[in-house]
């Protein structure tokens, strides 16, 4: 039996905002938050503020999770989102999906009872994404 799950996708760049849709469109509940910038995505509501984060069954932050200063990675939105306030809002025990995460970041979440999961680390995804970074170097 196919079980659905409210998934938050937070930050990030297109590759996010198209996962986003993907989850959507496989029928899960999908919340995106600072990825404005993408413009509409299908299926997925866009969220102003994390009310609800809290709740979700899985919460996937960016590929890398950091931008400059330490704060989530969120080039396709406005603003600039502390990542130990988001952080704060998650709860123990939830599925936390990041990319290329550092030090700093697994410690944070370790401070607060979080276990971050690294897709990053999974060596097929590392080897497909750097299919698409030197074919555009060729180009």
């Amino acid at each position: 039996m196919r079980q659905e799950w409210n998934i938050w996708v937070l930050g990030g760049d297109q590759r996010q905002a198209r996962l986003a849709e993907q989850l959507a469109m496989d029928g899960h509940t999908v919340h995106a938050f600072a990825l404005e910038r993408a413009g509409e995505l299908e299926g997925v509501e866009q969220e102003e503020e994390l009310e609800g984060v809290e709740l979700a069954d899985c919460v996937v932050l960016p590929l890398p999770v950091t931008g400059e200063g330490g704060v989530l990675n969120a080039p396709l939105s406005g603003g600039s989102f502390s990542l130990a306030l988001l952080l704060d809002r998650l709860r123990p025990g939830q599925v936390v999906c990041a990319g290329r995460v550092d030090c700093r970041t697994e410690t944070m979440a370790e401070r607060r009872g979080i276990t971050l999961h690294d897709y990053f680390a999974r060596e097929e995804l590392a080897v497909a994404n750097a299919v698409p970074a030197a074919l555009a170097v060729e180009a």
